[in-house]
């Protein structure tokens, strides 16, 4: 686990709890832009799995500790649909599917083609895809969005705590956590997946 399909990377995948008379279903967990599975592990998996669930995070291709078969400017939204599908297909029964911001696009897409009893989206982007966040950006820090378009490279926008709270912390998170998780934060490359981001509904960028 996760099933070996072909053209997916094999995944990094955490794993807890196991499936309960009262909670028959996994919950599979899909992060965010800049994540990876062990955003979900200090305060979810260990929650649902202390009530009898079977929780799963993955890291999609590219982060966290997954590998990327290809360059990531060149993957798609459809991409990180098979690596989903990878995984769940791995799993004793289809799970509900859990996605926060880009994980909620990839689960969007995901339930749209496969069976799921249910799709939970987190703060997610919206079906038409990421175009708002990137004109906020530009009109907020306009170097920076020069820099991340020129470079198709956008750590350097949150790879200081200052930077990482006013994207994904409110006031009130600690400073100390802020710190720690802004340091496991990885490059989100532009590219293709940026594009299916901002149109995705348009079946040709999709496919």
């Amino acid at each position: 686990m996760p099933q070996r399909i072909e053209g997916v990377p094999m995944l990094e995948v955490i794993d807890k709890g196991s499936a309960t008379e009262s909670h028959p279903v996994p919950l599979l967990f899909v992060h965010g832009a800049w994540h990876g599975a062990w955003c979900w592990d200090e305060h979810f998996l260990d929650f649902f799995a202390d009530h009898g669930y079977r929780v799963v995070a993955l890291s999609l291709r590219g982060h966290g500790k997954s590998p990327a078969p290809r360059r990531m400017q060149f993957c798609s939204i459809a991409d990180l649909v098979d690596d989903v599908e990878s995984v769940a297909a791995g799993l004793s029964t289809r799970p509900v599917v859990i996605g926060h911001s880009m994980g909620g696009s990839a689960v969007q897409k995901y339930v749209e083609s496969h069976e799921a009893p249910a799709g939970v989206l987190l703060a997610s982007e919206p079906p038409r895809g990421a175009g708002g966040l990137l004109l906020r950006s530009m009109k907020r820090h306009p170097w920076r969005f020069t820099r991340t378009t020129f470079t198709t490279k956008s750590l350097h926008a949150f790879n200081s705590p200052e930077r990482a709270r006013e994207y994904f912390y409110s006031p009130q998170t600690a400073e100390s956590d802020v710190v720690r998780y802004t340091a496991r934060l990885g490059e989100e490359f532009a590219g293709r997946l940026t594009l299916d981001r901002r149109c995705s509904t348009c079946p040709k960028l999709n496919a």
